[in-house]
């Protein structure tokens, strides 16, 4: 009985630091989350080209990429608590940046500070999820679910606000709710991270598991996000596009709520490692689809299909080490490479290939790595 008491209260107290921590990523993303369908639309008027864009849409992910090896240090020298509240305060004050600052530089700057914040405070969401490991998949998930809560606040109200109050003033109000975030961090435990062991020392290992998201990361992400807009200005107004291409990743962020609440217990009770090999696929058929002609369809397709990988990737990762933190930011450094390479693809690369011939690459690359991943987990 009492060891039931005892498990109750852990399990209490995990969903509480999940609840904080992912309300904590959730209102700080405000301003991020919006600037991929706002900026490549509105680019002129902050006085950029489609180079100058892909640059500013991929540079915070290239800071993150490069600081994700300091987040175990630093968890562990001041503790995950601190090291939240911290980056919060960067997160709101880069979203302001983006409203109150002029010019390719200083933006640039902003872009760099909100790739650090985001970093940790991803990483530390997760370790908090995570716990002990029981029922990790569960937490995971309803922290993928709280945190996107605020994403898809954003990403309903940027329309009407673009057009009601201009794109500056939305991000300062961005920026003001994003502040509220720091008090809120404090009240985190000041969990501090394992010295780091086993293979998650190792960041820059290609292992299949990083390859596979990898490819996922690049289009199902990276060229998908930084392009659906431009793709549906080809066929409406650019403040039709805008609002449509917002409604549409809205739509990826309820889905990624419903289906991660979903997918934890799946994951909990089947495996992470099942779900990768048909769930991979349905990207890359949709990612076809897309290649096809088929926008609204294929889009829809990838979203419901990389929404149910949002659990199991983390999960699988931080099972390689007795270093969480460590152990995410090995996977979460090639997912951000693929992230990153893909957001500048698609603002660049897609408009000299065609969005028809690099979707199609991008599907039969999808089907490749969730082939090998598959392959290289059978028994000798």
């Amino acid at each position: 009985m009492k060891q039931q008491e005892q498990h109750f209260q852990r399990g209490a107290e995990g969903y509480r630091n999940t609840i904080i921590s992912a309300t904590c990523l959730g209102m700080v993303w405000f301003g991020d989350a919006v600037i991929y369908v706002v900026l490549p639309l509105y680019a002129l008027s902050f006085g950029f080209d489609a180079v100058t864009v892909g640059v500013l849409l991929s540079v915070n992910r290239v800071v993150r990429i490069l600081g994700y090896g300091w987040v175990a240090p630093l968890a562990r020298a001041y503790g995950t608590n601190v090291l939240t509240a911290a980056a919060c305060a960067a997160g709101a004050v880069s979203t302001l940046a983006y409203g109150l600052l002029n010019g390719f530089v200083l933006l640039f700057a902003a872009r760099m500070i909100w790739g650090a914040a985001w970093g940790i405070i991803n990483l530390t969401m997760i370790a908090y999820a995570y716990g002990d490991g029981k029922g990790a998949g569960m937490r995971i998930g309803t922290a993928r679910a709280v945190s996107s809560v605020g994403a898809l606040v954003a990403l309903v109200a940027v329309g009407p606000l673009c057009i009601a109050i201009g794109p500056y003033q939305m991000f300062v109000l961005y920026g003001l709710l994003g502040l509220a975030a720091i008090p809120l961090a404090f009240r985190l435990p000041p969990l501090r991270a394992a010295p780091s062991a086993g293979p998650a020392a190792h960041r820059w290992t290609l292992t299949p598991l990083n390859a596979l998201f990898f490819v996922l990361s690049f289009g199902a992400d990276g060229v998908l996000g930084a392009t659906i807009s431009v793709l549906l200005a080809e066929f409406m107004p650019v403040a039709s596009a805008v609002t449509g291409a917002a409604l549409l990743l809205a739509f990826q962020r309820l889905v990624i709520i419903v289906l991660a609440l979903i997918s934890g217990p799946v994951t909990d009770r089947l495996g992470a490692h099942r779900l990768l090999l048909p769930c991979s696929l349905v990207v890359a058929a949709g990612l076809a689809t897309i290649a096809s002609g088929h926008i609204f369809a294929g889009t829809i397709i990838v979203i419901f299909s990389r929404a149910l990988l949002a659990t199991a990737g983390p999960v699988l990762a931080a099972e390689t080490s007795t270093d969480r933190i460590a152990a995410l930011a090995s996977f979460a450094t090639w997912s951000d490479v693929g992230l990153a390479a893909g957001a500048f693809f698609g603002i660049v690369g897609v408009v000299e290939v065609g969005y028809t011939a690099s979707y199609a690459l991008l599907a039969i690359m999808s089907a490749a790595a969730a082939l090998w991943y598959q392959q290289s987990t059978k028994p000798a």
